[in-house]
């Protein structure tokens, strides 16, 4: 909890630092506490899944407090709403992720509620930093190519991949996040095998979407989510929700 405050604050002065800004940076600041943080941790007894998602708000341009101020709660409670229920969250990205990434996984690691089951594999990147940020919690698992149990040679990390995105709950109970560096290979499709073109983040959102598990995924500038079939997308506060629609049921005749 300290340290998703400790974020909060570090955006709100890289926002507003020095000279007159650091006055609407103190208001803004009580103002979120008093009118949005505190009730709801009060509401939902403390707990560390009522994090506030205002971590985002670096991206909101400066239209005056008032303004921001909204913005922030809605940001919030698209996370917390977003998160609730969750028992499960898998991990899947870049091995060499830019700043830009970086910043958003740092960003979105604090508000993974406390008692979430944590699945991440065993690369460089994005996985590390999901390693380090939950190292020593029992509620991590680390899915390694160099434990043997997924055989050898290239297959072994996709057989990896396909055991993590497993271990996290199907339907709302469980979420993917994907945070690849590109967009996605034109061959990968919404499949219940593995298949990512030589991209295993995005081999991972694609297996993920059908096993009917929901994908929070995380984009470069410029790039835009796969028209897959069958699967919605939804913005939260600069990612983006996939969620697997519905197989409709067939009507009978009889």
């Amino acid at each position: 909890m300290l340290r998703a405050l400790r974020s909060l604050v570090e955006i709100f002065l890289s926002l507003w630092g020095g000279g007159n800004g650091v006055g609407v940076y103190h208001f803004s600041v009580i103002c979120l506490l008093v009118c949005v943080v505190v009730p709801h941790w009060l509401a939902s007894g403390l707990e560390d899944g009522c994090l506030p998602c205002c971590v985002w708000v670096w991206g909101l341009p400066f239209r005056g407090s008032h303004a921001i101020i909204q913005d922030i709660a809605l940001v919030f409670f698209m996370f917390d709403s977003l998160f609730a229920g969750v028992v499960s969250v898998g991990f899947s990205g870049s091995r060499s992720p830019s700043p830009a990434a970086s910043a958003a996984l740092a960003a979105l690691l604090p508000l993974v509620p406390s008692g979430v089951r944590v699945s991440v594999g065993c690369a460089h990147g994005v996985d590390a930093s999901v390693r380090s940020f939950f190292s020593g919690s029992p509620r991590l698992q680390v899915f390694s190519v160099a434990s043997g149990s997924f055989g050898v040679g290239r297959s072994a990390f996709a057989r990896r991949s396909v055991a993590c995105v497993r271990s996290v709950a199907a339907g709302s109970s469980g979420l993917v996040v994907v945070v690849p560096s590109g967009s996605c290979p034109s061959g990968v499709r919404v499949s219940g095998s593995f298949s990512g073109c030589g991209s295993g983040s995005w081999g991972s959102a694609a297996f993920a979407l059908g096993t009917g598990r929901r994908v929070l995924l995380w984009l470069p500038s410029g790039c835009r989510p796969p028209s897959w079939v069958g699967v919605s997308w939804s913005p939260v506060a600069g990612w983006l929700l996939g969620v697997p629609a519905p197989v409709p049921a067939q009507l009978s005749l009889f």
